[in-house]
């Protein structure tokens, strides 16, 4: 667990969300944190369970019931939304692969349905039924919207009367290699609510989140820290799902990816409370881990990193440009 010799926000809300509610002195600066994280509804859910509820400020907790209800009703939309989605796929003969906060939102019991914040339904199909997909989409009144999807992704979708757009992948976010086409995805096909659909395997799910996390989205090179993808992981095994952690590894065995997965099992661990079998860590890992803490907390710090970040970046790129007019 991080440590706790710090009064920063970041620390507080990691405290109550594994259940230490008498650390907070400044539960303002608690709830500014988790409206950063979006994880005010699941902060809720951890505090509707506690104990002693005498020890959590009236305000606190309306404020908090109020953005979790609100998400809960939002959700219960974006889950009749996803059925009806995959319902016309399936009249297609599509079994889509349900991928991040849009699989938890599948398989989520009622009780905690209101927990995760979900901006759109996250959607992966066979890049050869991609088309045949689009088509029942515009079916079904969805329109496409004018965004460059990445290369990962054939494109967004939306209809006016729905909460949430739809993003069509042919494969999950990251590097391209991790989903050659000629490899299956290692995932499972169960049927919910009169739907069918894939959901990644436990270990397969934890290896998107730690790919989108510190990859696509550069928390590895940023040091900031989502507390969002982390709760996945925990209510993945709070749902039942037993987690391969040693799959995982095999994955992401190497380099950048391999730092990475040790960078999130770190975090897991410390911020989430995740027992991870086999251990975390490295010491290249436990630095950037200790750069995260340290750029959450010191201002001079920050701007050094930063600096430091533009020179190596500077410098890479202009050892590109020289091997270039080498060529």
């Amino acid at each position: 667990m991080i440590s706790a010799g710090s009064d920063s926000g970041l620390q507080m809300l990691v405290a109550v969300l594994n259940g230490d509610i008498a650390s907070p002195r400044q539960w303002s600066a608690v709830i500014q944190e988790a409206n950063r994280h979006l994880v005010a509804p699941a902060l809720y859910a951890c505090l509707r369970d506690y104990p002693f509820p005498s020890l959590i400020p009236a305000e606190v907790d309306e404020y908090l019931r109020f953005l979790h209800d609100l998400n809960e009703v939002r959700n219960r939309r974006l889950r009749q939304q996803a059925i009806e989605t995959i319902g016309a796929l399936n009249e297609a003969g599509i079994e889509p692969l349900l991928i991040k906060g849009s699989g938890l939102l599948m398989i989520l019991p009622e009780r905690r349905l209101g927990t995760r914040m979900i901006s759109d339904l996250d959607l992966v199909v066979d890049k050869g039924a991609v088309e045949a997909c689009v088509a029942r989409l515009l079916g079904i009144g969805y329109q496409p919207l004018a965004d460059d999807p990445g290369a990962h992704a054939r494109g967004k979708f939306y209809r006016p009367s729905d909460v949430g757009s739809v993003d069509l992948h042919w494969r999950p976010p990251g590097p391209a290699h991790l989903f050659a086409a000629n490899e299956t995805l290692h995932s499972v096909s169960v049927e919910v609510q009169g739907v069918r659909l894939k959901l990644p395997t436990p270990a397969e799910w934890v290896t998107h989140l730690i790919v989108h996390d510190m990859i696509q989205d550069r928390r590895l090179r940023t040091g900031d820290v989502s507390l969002r993808r982390l709760l996945d992981c925990r209510e993945i095994l709070r749902l039942g799902y037993d987690i391969d952690w040693g799959a995982i590894r095999d994955r992401l065995p190497s380099g950048r990816l391999a730092l990475a997965r040790n960078l999130f099992f770190l975090n897991l661990q410390r911020f989430a409370g995740v027992k991870v079998d086999g251990g975390a860590g490295g010491l290249l890992a436990r630095l950037l881990y200790s750069r995260q803490i340290a750029l959450r907390r010191n201002a001079t710090y920050r701007s050094l990193d930063s600096f430091g970040l533009s020179m190596l970046g500077g410098s890479w790129k202009f050892l590109k440009l020289s091997r270039a007019e080498r060529q």
